[in-house]
């Protein structure tokens, strides 16, 4: 190529003649050139090291196999340990106790079922009634205050309304163990519930289509269960579902420590209530049994961060069930957090989830996983998993419900109709936008002279202000909407109101302990973050009418 002109030389430069032919030999003009922009380009890699040096790595640490056991070891001791400081695991002199009740509750039913059959001039030497029991206590996970969940199987003969509720119950009354004594007839599950040498016994019946209902009960024969009527099939269900959590499980012992711990968690974090619409004993009896089964040779300390980790990440509404079978049908309950029945056929647990309350067990599985997946830590401190829930300081709120009664009978059966039906409480306050935290403990206000009971409930919500008389009119429909209701409301009476902070409750456990430790904890351990349910929580200036 020829220069325009030599270096320093200041003669001019001929123009070349364009031609077709040269412009066809050098092709199309160059575009214009882009202006730069300091965003236009992505910022390279960073600059290779001299050579000769070598570039730093991260550091990984290995654990041999003995040390990663030996520290596993040591976190599922020390978590067995809590356990027994916690209280949750009865003594031997209380489970002895509750051998004791079982064995007089089934003389009990016997001579009933024997009685019945004289006075109908029956064949009473074959007649049989027998108890099963169910739930915590047939699962060995009850604690020194648990119920008893006690089953009254009886024969063809022996009617609901009149053998049990009536002879029954006066068998029941003539006993000096026996105290506390009511009938729950109209009830979804019709039950008695009493005290028997002070341990609560809840006692439905199950009539079978048989004399000896003691011998066709254990048998546990299906041709005969499907017999039965629809209270009957109902009140069997729990039995059903402990059989065959027994069968899934592969190792009991540790199943029933990890039980024990998620009861105490939900208790301490306020989600163990279905009537409010959080946990009941077989939704958290289904999910450690899935953990179990599919974990079988792991630790307690492994098997509770387990259940953390898969139930924090788990695609709901797709349904929990230990034999991969799930129902045709899914009732509207069960939308959010559907756990199946681990018997035949398949069933949904009946529950009470509501968005608001779903929200909340999602947050306290993520905050589990949160404080639970660092398994290298030996020095765990238990108590920040299992702390008290924080109402006082995560609430500015609340929603104050205020049963009251003339006599502790009357206003523990009213107290059991209305909670039977806070469901339709909450979808109410969530429909107003309002996001509610039920609080399951029972408080009482001495300032009112009749035996009461106080529930309070957090809200969050934007500026809305809720009427709570409207909002009791609205509630009233649904606990006066049959004879038992309105014959209840009659003597017992229900007050609403929106109240602030208000001081530190008897019933709720003392937060105090863990004041100085709360502060170091990042508040998603905690459980201040807000749920993302679209709420705030209110401001001090937010007007709420009454």
């Amino acid at each position: 190529m020829v220069l325009d002109r030599a270096v320093g030389s200041s003669a001019p430069r001929r123009p070349e003649p364009r031609t077709l032919a040269s412009m066809r030999a050098r092709g199309p003009p160059p575009p214009l050139p882009i202006p730069p922009s300091p965003r236009m380009y992505l910022p390279g890699p960073p600059p290779l090291p001299p050579p000769g040096t070598i570039p730093p790595r991260p550091i990984i640490i290995r654990l041999d196999p003995a040390t990663a056991q030996r520290m596993d070891m040591l976190r599922s001791v020390s978590l067995i340990k809590f356990l027994r400081d916690a209280r949750v695991v009865p003594s031997e002199e209380e489970e002895q106790r509750r051998e004791r009740v079982v064995s007089e509750l089934e003389k009990i039913v016997m001579d009933w079922a024997k009685r019945v059959a004289f006075h109908q001039g029956e064949q009473h030497w074959i007649t049989t009634g027998t108890v099963l029991t169910f739930g915590s206590y047939a699962l060995g996970v009850y604690g020194p205050e648990s119920d008893i969940d006690a089953v009254c199987v009886g024969p063809c003969i022996a009617s609901l309304q009149h053998h049990f509720f009536v002879v029954l119950r006066q068998m029941l009354e003539a006993r000096p163990e026996v105290s506390d004594l009511h009938s729950i007839e109209s009830a979804r599950v019709p039950l008695m519930r009493f005290k028997f040498n002070g341990v609560s016994v809840d006692f439905p019946y199950v009539q079978l289509p048989v004399i000896n209902a003691a011998e066709a009960i254990h048998a546990f024969d299906p041709r005969l269960l499907g017999k039965v009527d629809a209270a009957s099939w109902r009140c069997l269900s729990g039995v059903r579902v402990n059989r065959e959590i027994m069968q899934f499980v592969p190792n009991m012992k540790k199943f029933q420590v990890l039980l024990r711990c998620l009861k105490l968690w939900a208790r301490r974090r306020g989600i163990h209530c279905h009537l409010v619409g959080f946990f009941a004993g077989i939704h958290l009896a289904v999910l450690g049994a899935y953990v179990c089964c599919r974990h079988p040779n792991a630790s307690v300390n492994a098997l509770l961060s387990l259940f953390f980790e898969i139930f924090s990440h788990w695609p709901w509404p797709l349904p929990v069930s230990l034999h991969d079978q799930t129902p045709l049908w899914s009732p509207d309950r069960c939308s959010l957090m559907p756990i199946v029945m681990p018997c035949f056929p398949p069933e949904f647990c009946a529950s009470s989830v509501t968005k608001s309350t779903f929200k909340k067990i999602e947050d306290e599985l993520r905050r589990g996983f949160a404080l639970t997946k660092d398994i290298r830590n030996i020095d765990i401190d238990w108590s920040w998993i299992f702390a008290p829930y924080p109402y006082g300081a995560r609430y500015e709120h609340f929603h104050r419900i205020v049963l009251s009664a003339p006599t502790t009978e009357e206003l523990r059966d009213w107290v059991g109709w209305v909670k039977s039906r806070f469901r339709n409480l909450i979808l109410k306050l969530e429909s107003l936008n309002v996001g509610c935290d039920p609080d399951p403990s029972e408080q009482m206000d001495h300032t009112i002279a009749e035996p009461n009971v106080v529930f309070l409930w957090g809200l969050m919500y934007r500026n809305t202000q809720i009427c709570t008389s409207s909002l009791k009119k609205d509630f009233m429909k649904s606990v006066i909407n049959n004879i038992y209701g309105n014959e209840k409301c009659a003597h017992s009476d229900i007050t609403m109101s929106i109240v602030s902070t208000p001081q530190p409750l008897k019933s709720l456990p003392d937060q105090s302990v863990h004041s100085q430790k709360l502060l170091n904890l990042p508040s998603l351990m905690l459980g201040f973050r807000q749920m993302n349910l679209g709420y705030q929580p209110m401001k001090q200036d937010c007007n709420a009418v009454g």
